[in-house]
């Protein structure tokens, strides 16, 4: 089973989907995960965002249909959310945080609430200290994304990232879109985990079909204010970030 993770316009300038009701999308406009989820008949759908603002139109679209989501909080979490600098950069990586039900999504809101207000820097940011303090198992639960984890950033970037898992077990997100370091990554995910943690097949998608991957990089040019030419974007030389590419693969 490959899990369909979505991100929305509400994450801003990473997605072209929107979250608007079924049928209520604008015809040749931008596609609707409601409308997309009902049409390939997708019961449970991930919604991963880099904020918290697409929650309440999520629950709002999805209410009167036969349909459910699960939300994931992609957020940055460093060794001390009060520093800043080059150093406390490169102990920074991303983690999901997914909420169980209505009291971890309550832990969601305070821990996006602390990382936007006592953690910014460039980003919210969390540690693993706020994180134990306030994590439940029971209403969260922590996955490491494919892209720009602390595997990623100290395998390929300049990372030197720590992670602490003393206070859950996370499940580690592994994707194959065609670049040239999946393979690298995935082998390092399974060497990292062996028999420790639980890995999971997954699949980020940002566009409808692999033809919006044009209509998608333009608004990515667009909001990173470059060009189709330098467009200096991470994890975008491919078209497989699509719900096409997803349905090819579950």
């Amino acid at each position: 089973m490959v899990l369909p993770l979505f991100k929305t316009h509400y994450s801003l300038g990473k997605s072209i989907l929107t979250l608007n009701k079924k049928g209520s999308s604008i015809p040749k406009g931008p596609d609707s995960v409601i409308d997309i989820c009902l049409e390939s008949k997708i019961k449970e759908f991930y919604l991963v965002e880099d904020n918290m603002g697409s929650f309440l139109q999520a629950y709002d679209s999805t209410k009167d249909e036969d349909l459910s989501f699960r939300f994931g909080l992609r957020l940055n979490v460093c060794g001390n959310r009060t520093e800043k600098g080059e150093d406390a950069l490169r102990t920074t990586s991303k983690y999901i945080i997914f909420a169980r039900d209505e009291e971890g999504y309550k832990k969601l809101i305070k821990i996006y609430s602390d990382a936007a207000s006592n953690g910014f820097y460039y980003e919210p940011r969390t540690d693993f200290d706020f994180l134990r303090e306030i994590w439940d198992s029971k209403h969260l639960a922590l996955a490491v994304p494919f892209y720009d984890s602390f595997l990623f950033r100290n395998v390929l970037e300049d990372g030197e990232c720590i992670p602490d898992f003393d206070f859950t077990d996370p499940i580690f997100l592994r994707e194959d879109n065609g670049l040239p370091f999946d393979v690298i990554m995935r082998r390092r995910i399974e060497s990292f985990c062996e028999d420790k943690h639980e890995m999971q097949e997954s699949k980020s998608i940002y566009y409808k079909n692999k033809e919006d991957f044009m209509a998608y990089l333009t608004m990515r040019c667009v909001s990173k204010r470059t060009t189709w030419s330098k467009p200096n974007f991470n994890h975008l030389s491919s078209d497989e970030f699509s719900l096409e590419s997803w349905q090819e693969k579950k």
